[in-house]
Order: C-alpha cells, then sequence, then structure tokens
C-alpha cells in the first residue's frame, strides 16, 4: 500500500485540511454526534480541526508522531461507544470522497478503517482475555500500535 501523501494521489496537507474541515461541518450536524463533541470541543473547534489533521498526516506518513489521540479521544469523550466511532469513520469518508480524488479517498478510508478497527478493539470485550484488560491499558496499547505503525495496512 502507498502512503497516503504518496505524490501519485496528489493529496496534499491543505487537501487533508480541506477533508477536515468538511468533517468538522459533518460532525457538528450528526444527530449522534453533535452533543457529546460540543461538551469535549466547545468553541475550538479550529484547534480541534488542527489537531486532527495533524494526527492524521502523522498517521498516513507513519511517523510516530500523531500526539496520543486516542488516549485524548478517551480522556475526552469517556461516553465513547462502537457507534460514535462507526459514525465518525463514515463520515469521515463521505468527507473524503467529497473532497478527493477517488484514489485519494479510498487511500484515506484504508487509514480511516485502521484506526477505527484499532479504536473498536480497545472498546469492546472480545474475549475473557481482553475482558481482564483493563480498559486504559487497552487504549494503550491501541495508542502503541498506532505510534508504530501497526495495523495501518
Amino acid at each position: 500500500m502507498r502512503l497516503v501523501f504518496d505524490q501519485a494521489f496528489g493529496l496534499d496537507e491543505d487537501s487533508l485540511h480541506d477533508v477536515v474541515a468538511v468533517l468538522s461541518e459533518r460532525l457538528r450536524a450528526h444527530p449522534r454526534l453533535r452533543r457529546p463533541l460540543d461538551r469535549v470541543v466547545g468553541n475550538r473547534w479550529a484547534e480541534f480541526e488542527h489537531d486532527l489533521t495533524h494526527f492524521i498526516a502523522a498517521l498516513s506518513a507513519r511517523t510516530g508522531d500523531h500526539g496520543g489521540g486516542l488516549a485524548a479521544l478517551f480522556d475526552a469523550f469517556p461516553e465513547l461507544a462502537p457507534e460514535h466511532v462507526a459514525d465518525a469513520r463514515d463520515l469521515f469518508v463521505e468527507s473524503a470522497l467529497a473532497i478527493l480524488p477517488l484514489h485519494a479517498a479510498a487511500s484515506l478510508s484504508d487509514l480511516a478503517d485502521s484506526v477505527c478497527d484499532l479504536t473498536l478493539r480497545a472498546l469492546r470485550l472480545q474475549s475473557s482475555e481482553t475482558s481482564a484488560i483493563p480498559l486504559p491499558r487497552r487504549i494503550s496499547e491501541a495508542e502503541e500500535a498506532l505510534r508504530i505503525g501497526a495495523g495501518l495496512g
């Protein structure tokens, strides 16, 4: 798999910021995500967009400098549930498709699926072994997997 910022895709940080701006609008309008995100983000949407753009760019480039996005998300949004993750992923993919050529949107969609899979594994208790691991540790393990690029295709 090529990295998202491979020149063949024609995707740069400005294009990624445009995707995040559209995503931000869609998140604020979403019936299930709007209220919890209003509490989490408040009136700091510009900062949220900047941080999310950095997070995605760092994951895409596999720099390991994505800033602890999952841990921060869980800290700020303790009621985060699998349906919230799925909704956000769907909105992200829709936003990418609205802004980018199909091949670039597909690359971002693959990245979103990988991040969501790691997040959902941390959220869900899948076995007796997993249930013995406290949520903060599962989040930390998912964060470490992102840092090293594990599971990112």
